[in-house]
């Protein structure tokens, strides 16, 4: 496993490894600084190393904002009481514009 990015975002570090022994696909990955050794949750898989460092950049800008907007993150969605959850692989799985990011959490 190869970390070829890396982005420290609000409290948390998203990583891009390349993972050989699953055919060189790249993972962004979420981790916490609360547990630095751990190889944190896997949010999205990309076949490029280009694609997912766009991924992690899209990841951090909606992480910040949720985090703002009283969301947090479960495993794998974005949760806030009383408000359906925001699955992280919906917000990645294209590209996104930060509007369209913020509409996301005011319309959910």
């Amino acid at each position: 496993m190869t970390v070829h990015y890396l982005l420290n975002c609000y409290n948390m570090k998203i990583l891009v490894k390349q993972v050989e022994e699953e055919g060189g696909q790249y993972n962004v990955n979420i981790q916490s600084d609360n547990n630095p050794l751990s190889f944190g949750n896997t949010l999205y898989t990309a076949s490029s190393k280009e694609k997912a460092i766009r991924v992690a950049d899209q990841l951090c800008t909606f992480y910040s904002m949720a985090r703002m907007s009283g969301y947090h993150l479960h495993g794998k969605a974005f949760c806030k009481p009383e408000v359906d959850e925001i699955p992280a692989e919906y917000v990645l799985m294209r590209d996104r514009s930060k509007d369209e990011l913020h509409a996301m959490l005011t319309h959910s």
